[in-house]
């Protein structure tokens, strides 16, 4: 049963060859979401950048702190819906993520 939907959108800085991500999560039972700034982080970054969002708010549980969030979702019958957006323009993903 899908818990959380993380809503993620990235950015390349072509001038000087960084990714960058920002994400949303929406935590399904209450609809309560909470925002990701924007940070550095190539490849699949933005779920480590989740996983911490969600510990900090203690929306998952804090055994799961220094581990990888697939062990949250192996554990938990993999209860997040990943939405990788891609990659947007610096503005558009700035303003998304405020």
């Amino acid at each position: 049963m899908i818990k959380f939907i993380v809503h993620v959108k990235k950015w390349f800085d072509n001038a000087n060859g960084n990714t960058y991500h920002s994400a949303q999560i929406i935590r399904l039972k209450d609809r309560e979401k909470l925002k990701c700034d924007w940070e550095y982080g190539y490849d699949t970054q933005y779920r480590v950048t989740a996983m911490n969002k969600m510990l900090k708010e203690k929306w998952i549980p804090q055994k799961y702190k220094g581990t990888q969030i697939t062990h949250y979702e192996y554990d938990k019958n993999y209860p997040i819906y990943w939405i990788d957006e891609g990659y947007k323009n610096k503005k558009e993903m700035i303003a998304w993520g405020e």
